[in-house]
């Protein structure tokens, strides 16, 4: 049994906390004004920028996962009292050939993903209460299966298919109860035909996601990266694409300001600077996001994926008790959260059936792990944490499946429990559907690498 040490339920804490914080500002930022270079007051609905701030967060896990693995090496040296000094600096040498420009340059490729589903996302979210973003995510298991029968080979069991037919009768219900509830911001009213593209668009990014994760598993599931570096790396990635190539063309693209189609950087930059609440919601955004990224990992490796998933249905759960708690107390100045109308009751039950539908899904992998001998006693192979040399402490990549690989503290990147799911936009699907990819064409063997959805 692994012990817990004290850190590791910190950051428990810090998952449900910052995990909550990075969904909320994500829509608040959007009920917030500020001038505009003409001097009147409009409300900051930008989210290309929105997109862009993100991946700049994403970014400050650069060093952190460098002074990581740092200090991982460091501990190899002492545990190894350098008896054996020159075979390892030989492995490290070896190990950081590896990490080939190559390798890093094809992570620009899953950011090209990461980056379209975002963007989605983000508009889709001005049409959207944050509590019907969130829930409305769930649909990545739906697209995340398919493409896996498709083009993996996979083969879904009994509770597979009940867990997906779960998840699409609640999104049916959370997506009604939003229609009629007829709530889609507290600043602007939202049409039922806008908020239903809006719910569109949200369900559209989960596919994109959900062709990120089957891209990864297929073609880079060798990656001797560390987790936070592929987060950092991606970020650099996102920021380069978002800065040089797209905001560029959404600023001269037709259309209003603000409706998702065209967004004035240099108004926005102007909106920021000169709006001191906007500029702290940013700030506070980018912080949360990278204490999430870091928080995500040490739970994941300390408690296991099984317990993760648990703690993001949690945050999704949070999300919307403290939107009801901004619309109906000083703490939304009037202008925050969300109501809890005639239908609410709808969204409630289209929750509770989103998360049964996580769990049957969650059964049916451990069913499945189970046939296929992946599972030891306590289901500890496969769901449980990674055991290190010193108890309680996390491995970097300690990710479901991990520690099944022959690299040391490094993780594959087809996997939704690290590289680009250690960020704002995990949902409470995450981890619940572990995609094992058997003797795929053209990879000339077996593969067992875990692509949670």
């Amino acid at each position: 049994m692994v012990q817990r040490s004290a850190g590791t339920y910190v950051a428990v804490g810090g998952l449900l906390l910052f995990g909550t914080i990075t969904s909320l500002l994500a829509k608040i930022v959007y009920e917030l004004d500020g001038p505009d270079r003409s001097g009147v007051t409009k409300l900051f609905r930008k989210p290309w920028m929105m997109t862009t701030i993100m991946f700049i967060g994403m970014s400050f896990c650069i060093p952190i996962g460098y002074i990581e693995e740092f200090w991982q090496r460091r501990k190899q040296l002492k545990e190894n009292d350098g008896a054996h000094a020159p075979l390892l600096n030989g492995t490290m040498e070896e190990e950081k050939c590896t990490k080939s420009r190559y390798q890093f340059l094809l992570l620009a490729i899953p950011t090209v993903f990461d980056l379209i589903a975002t963007v989605l996302m983000n508009i889709g979210l001005l049409s959207v209460t944050a509590s019907v973003y969130q829930m409305m995510r769930g649909a990545e298991m739906l697209f995340a299966a398919l493409f896996a029968v498709l083009f993996l080979h996979r083969h879904l069991n009994k509770y597979h298919l009940l867990g997906i037919l779960c998840c699409v009768i609640g999104i049916a219900l959370v997506g009604m109860s939003s229609l009629l509830g007829g709530e889609g911001s507290a600043q602007v009213e939202v049409s039922p035909s806008k908020m239903l593209l809006g719910m569109g668009l949200i369900v559209a990014s989960q596919a994109v996601q959900a062709a990120q994760i089957t891209f990864e598993d297929y073609f880079m599931a060798d990656l001797a990266i560390e987790p936070l570096q592929i987060v950092g790396w991606e970020g650099i990635f996102g920021t380069f694409f978002m800065v040089a190539i797209l905001l560029p063309i959404v600023s001269v693209t037709p259309g209003e300001d603000g409706s998702g189609f065209h967004e004035n950087t240099l108004e926005t930059l102007h909106m920021i600077f000169n709006s001191g609440p906007l500029l702290a919601v940013i700030i506070v955004d980018m912080v949360a996001l990278l204490m999430y990224n870091f928080s995500g990992m040490c739970v994941t490796g300390g408690l296991g994926a099984v317990f993760r998933t648990v703690l993001e249905t949690m945050r999704t759960l949070f999300v919307w008790l403290v939107d009801l708690l901004l619309f109906y107390t000083p703490l939304g100045l009037g202008k925050l959260g969300e109501s809890w109308t005639a239908w609410s009751f709808m969204q409630a039950a289209g929750f509770l059936v989103l998360v049964t539908g996580t769990l049957v899904y969650g059964k049916g992998d451990k069913m499945e792990a189970k046939a296929e001998g992946l599972l030891g006693e306590g289901e500890e192979r496969l769901f449980a944490p990674v055991a290190t040399a010193d108890p309680g402490q996390a491995q970097p990549a300690a990710v479901p499946g991990a520690h099944r690989r022959s690299s040391v503290g490094t993780a594959p990147i087809a996997m939704r429990a690290t590289p680009g799911s250690l960020k704002s936009t995990m949902n409470m699907m995450s981890f619940s559907s572990s995609y094992r990819a058997r003797s795929v064409p053209g990879h000339g063997h077996a593969r067992d690498a875990s692509l949670d959805a």
